[in-house]
């Protein structure tokens, strides 16, 4: 496969982050109806402070990604930090945008006990995994298009 052929990484990324945003929010919503409890059950809490920490999130995932699918054969390893990067920004953004929005560091404290000690966060990391080790093998098996034999052009 030559060059010109390959994925771009503006792509990849995009596809990568959009696979992430639906394993989130899949995988989130199955372990909710599983365990019978809300995803962040913290009392005062918005779920626009929600909303924003996955947000900025996915867009830590794109950043992080980004450098290693811009190689051309990439480590699997890449997906551990990316997903470990990804999930701290998470914790992070959460933690300012219930701040924000509630002025309340007890509150905050409270959110980030429950995200931390429950089963949130590891969903997070295992959905940045799995969405970045994705989009690493995508670029590492440098996959193309199907073709029928007789569109090559050798004939």
């Amino acid at each position: 496969m030559t060059a010109p052929e390959k994925l771009p990484t503006p792509m990849l990324v995009s596809f990568a982050s959009i696979g992430y945003l639906a394993l989130l929010v899949a995988v989130l919503g199955i372990a909710s109806a599983i365990v019978d409890d809300d995803i962040i059950s913290t009392p005062g809490v918005s779920l626009i402070a929600a909303y924003a920490a996955a947000g900025v999130a996915i867009a830590a995932f794109a950043l992080l990604l980004a450098g290693p699918v811009s190689r051309a054969k990439p480590g699997y390893w890449s997906a551990v930090s990316t997903a470990i990067g990804s999930a701290g920004v998470y914790v992070i953004a959460l933690a300012i945008a219930v701040f924000v929005s509630s002025a309340d560091l007890s509150l905050v404290g409270s959110v980030l006990r429950e995200v931390l000690v429950g089963w949130v966060v590891p969903v997070v990391l295992g959905s940045a995994f799995v969405a970045a080790w994705a989009g690493i093998a995508l670029r590492r098996t440098n996959a193309s298009q199907p073709r029928w034999p007789w569109e090559d052009e050798d004939e």
